[in-house]
């Protein structure tokens, strides 16, 4: 949209200096609020990824987690969330992923005689465990 507020502002016929200039202006802080909006959703994503959740060793087996990233990852790019949703669900899906390479395709926990964390009890029941 930016750009075409630029291109607007530099072929618009009949248009007067001054309305090119607020053009230039709509154009440019435009391109300010997308760079501030990509930073925040870099910083969620880097946040939600270095998330750890340690009882998940526990109570997940590594086929387990790996299913669990793929689905946060599919509700990631799921058209209804927001860009903060999909940033946090995709970091999330990455520190699954890396948990799960961390325990390593062997790891195989027996579940838990206790009540299972959120993490645990969505990862179980998403394979009918």
């Amino acid at each position: 949209m930016a750009r075409n507020l630029e291109i607007r502002a530099a072929t618009g016929e009949g248009l007067s200096d001054e309305k090119r200039t607020e053009l230039r202006r709509a154009a440019n802080n435009l391109l300010a609020l997308n760079k501030m909006e990509e930073a925040k959703h870099r910083q969620i994503f880097e946040e939600a990824s270095e998330v750890c959740w340690p009882e998940v060793r526990g109570e997940l087996g590594y086929r387990h987690m790996v299913h669990l990233a793929d689905v946060f990852e599919g509700w990631a790019f799921d058209s209804r969330m927001s860009p903060g949703w999909t940033a946090k669900l995709a970091g999330w899906a990455g520190s699954m992923r890396t948990l799960a390479e961390e325990v390593g395709p062997d790891w195989d926990p027996p579940k838990p005689e206790r009540g299972l964390s959120l993490i645990g009890f969505i990862g179980r029941n998403l394979m009918d465990e």
